[in-house]
């Protein structure tokens, strides 16, 4: 039945990685070395219904995340403006609906591959979708074009925080010569091809309209002014992006932290104003998730009060849009379904078995890749997986280590953009209901595609080149 098609694809996942833990010895790196407990660390049939619950309180950010940006998006409509604005854009591309179907595609790869901040980028997807809706595209294709796209982006990673980002600070420690700019003119061959394919795809046979159910979107008529709105967002938009992209750990740029460090010890007469008037909040720079919660729903107050919202009507447009959003939010968190299974595995497990199997003790470029493509599998957070699994790479030199982060990178989005365990694919494919298996069937050539040229860039990097520069 479709309408359980993504729950029926988390059990099995469940269910294969039960089986694995019972049948592949456990394993652990440490210090550069594989080691091998040389015995299973198998779940029992308890820890399949324990290990639900411990999702949800491990991971109820993202239920509080989506839930945040339902309700922000339920009290813009109560604004009536909401409304105003999407009809504006959708009538500008009336008759250029591809040309805003590109922008979209272009816009969330770029902003994923150059801030990699997916919890804020998330935000604009509604939106987004809302247009590309009204403009009668099919669902799957809105899909595509807002959280299909950011993950290309994630694949193409630039100076993104969350992948290249991540990348730097775990390699960095092993190779201090690694940074942000490393391999930078691959990258962006790279990103640019795979970004390119990709607006093929998702334009093609995009003539046909649909008219489907719009998630989010109320149509209310005013004539009050859109640019208050459209100000106090951007002044959101870039607010999180400062907040949440470390410039410190990426470019070793400290100014933002060391500005709020000289706030907060300000005295006016003796009295610390400025500590106690931000309270708990962390310098830009620092920011986590519920930090993005919160700016959500002093914005939506903002917002309201701009427009004169009633506060019932407030209360009744956050609560609406924190309902539609409920079910996306509980596919986004139970899709860590599995990370949650290694986790509680203690680190000592057999992913890092199979890891071993495929890399081998020496470096070679096709099982680091598909070593990194099992693993990914299993974990759904990058922070996590390159910190696990750069510790066998930790005694090669700065040109491998660069290769190994390429390929940690490409692989990783990959299955991001594929698997049953990715998080936003999740919560997309629940938000505008569409089923698993159509995702797949969707996506996959491109999938293949992308994979051949990263491949095909390998050896051009691992083998011809060096060869070249040899008879040269």
């Amino acid at each position: 039945m479709k309408k359980y098609d993504l729950l029926k694809v988390l059990g099995i996942s469940l269910l294969i990685t039960f089986f694995l833990s019972w049948f592949i010895p456990a394993g652990t790196f440490s210090s550069g070395s594989f080691v091998s407990s040389e015995a299973t660390n198998p779940l029992g049939l308890y820890d399949l219904f324990k290990i639900p619950v411990y999702v949800i309180n491990r991971f109820v950010q993202y239920v509080l995340l989506f839930l945040a940006i339902g309700g922000f998006y339920g009290v813009l409509n109560k604004s009536g403006v909401y409304s105003k604005i999407v009809e504006d854009v959708v009538g500008k591309y009336k008759t250029k609906r591809k040309t805003f179907l590109i922008i979209s595609i272009v816009l969330f790869s770029l902003l994923s591959s150059v801030l990699g901040l997916s919890n804020v980028i998330l935000i604009l997807v509604p939106f987004f979708v809302t247009v590309l809706l009204k403009l009668e595209f099919s669902k799957i294709n809105s899909l595509a074009a807002t959280i299909g796209a950011m993950l290309v982006g994630q694949i193409g990673s630039l100076i993104g925080l969350g992948t290249w980002g991540y990348l730097t600070i775990i390699f960095s420690q092993l190779d201090s010569n690694f940074s942000m700019f490393s391999m930078i003119l691959v990258r962006l061959v790279f990103f640019a091809i795979i970004t390119f394919l990709y607006v093929l795809l998702v334009s093609k046979n995009t003539d046909k309209k649909e008219k489907n159910s719009i998630p989010l979107y109320s149509d209310y008529k005013t004539k009050k002014s859109t640019l208050p709105m459209i100000v106090v967002f951007s002044i959101m938009f870039i607010l999180l992006v400062l907040g949440l992209y470390n410039l410190s750990y990426t470019f070793d740029i400290t100014f933002l932290e060391d500005f709020h460090s000289s706030l907060i010890e300000t005295e006016i007469g003796g009295y610390a104003l400025f500590s106690n008037l931000i309270g708990s909040g962390s310098a830009l720079g620092l920011w986590g998730v519920y930090d993005v919660i919160t700016i959500l729903i002093i914005f939506s107050i903002i917002i309201a009060w701009l427009y004169n919202v009633k506060m019932k009507d407030f209360i009744e447009g956050f609560i609406s849009g924190m309902k539609e959003m409920l079910k996306p939010a509980i596919y986004a968190t139970l899709a860590c379904v599995v990370f949650e299974v290694i986790l509680n595995l203690g680190g000592t497990d057999f992913v890092n078995t199979i890891v071993n199997k495929l890399a081998g003790e020496n470096f070679t470029m096709l099982g680091t890749t598909f070593a990194t493509l099992v693993s990914s599998l299993f974990y759904n957070d990058f922070y996590t997986l390159i910190a696990t699994m750069a510790n066998p790479f930790s005694t090669f030199d700065a040109n491998v280590m660069q290769i190994i982060a390429f390929t940690f990178q490409v692989m990783f989005g990959l299955v991001m953009l594929i698997a049953p365990t990715s998080i936003f694919l999740l919560a997309g494919l629940s938000y505008l209901e569409i089923s698993y298996k159509e995702w797949v069937k969707y996506i996959y050539k491109y999938v293949l595609i992308v994979f051949g040229i990263f491949i095909w860039i390998a050896i051009m990097i691992n083998v011809i080149i060096p060869f070249i520069s040899n008879l040269i």
